[in-house]
């Protein structure tokens, strides 16, 4: 900056962060090196910043996913319900219900959601409190103190993760949902991942390995039990919260499991 005056607007920052930033291969060192861009800079140190950041992503090209993702198949469900110890048919109907988006973009990444709240609360925790305020004050949009629905869909959600990713790399991955089953990243502990990048990588590997954390998210909450019963209106209680009713969860997961009955599930 000079005389307080941005060198970048918005919109060129986040067009230059879309072409060189991978969030999917960013490190530690990477997180270090650019967050000079949150501090007032010269342009000419800029430059040289990106050019070296371009040239640390170069070296890590391929992490990210390419080409056709494996998509979650009948055996993977069956499979899948297996380990759960459910019918095939109830892990059908929560899947048609609760996850009915792909589980990859058309750029092969992940399908994400990301939260500016929790992003919030955990650029906090980790006391970087400074810089949370910086970007605050640029980007309203990525860090909130509360939940605010409007904020979703002001930007991409990959160009928000991948600038968020800059600040703080473990906060910005914690703060999305992830895959066909939207589960957050926060919960990689509790579903039993040796690390957040184990829990990441699994959800750039496939639509199974997606449907996998949320199958582990069931059974840390406890909800195999409604499953097995069929107590749809328990199990979206507990699952989707007090709004079930309104959105009619468990009407949907009843039609839903009849019809995978009906289907030979």
């Amino acid at each position: 900056m000079s005389d307080n005056k941005p060198i970048m607007t918005d919109k060129a920052f986040f067009d230059w962060s879309k072409t060189m930033l991978d969030e999917y291969g960013l490190t530690q060192d990477i997180v270090d090196l650019v967050n000079a861009i949150f501090r007032p800079i010269n342009p000419a140190d800029l430059q040289e910043i990106i050019t070296i950041f371009g040239s640390a992503i170069a070296v890590q090209a391929g992490a990210g996913a390419s080409g056709t993702l494996p998509v979650l198949t009948r055996a993977d469900i069956v499979a899948s319900a297996k380990g759960l110890g459910v019918e095939a048919a109830a892990l059908k109907s929560i899947i048609d219900v609760e996850c009915p988006m792909d589980g990859f973009d058309d750029e092969g990444r992940p399908t994400i959601l990301f939260e500016p709240h929790i992003y919030y609360k955990y650029l906090t925790r980790a006391n970087i409190i400074t810089k949370r305020d910086q970007l605050q004050t640029l980007f309203p949009d990525m860090v909130s103190r509360t939940w605010d629905r409007s904020l979703y869909n002001v930007r991409p959600q990959h160009d928000k993760l991948a600038v968020a990713a800059v600040l703080d790399w473990d906060a910005a991955h914690m703060a999305c949902s992830w895959g066909k089953g939207q589960v957050m990243g926060f919960n990689w502990q509790d579903l039993k991942y040796p690390s957040l990048k184990a829990f990441i990588d699994a959800m750039h590997e496939s639509e199974a390995a997606q449907i996998d954390a949320m199958c582990r998210y069931i059974k840390v909450n406890g909800l195999v039990d409604e499953i097995q019963r069929n107590d749809w209106a328990g199990f979206a209680l507990r699952y989707n919260g007090e709004g079930y009713k309104a959105n009619k969860y468990d009407t949907k997961l009843a039609a839903a499991y009849k019809k995978a009955k009906q289907e030979g599930w």
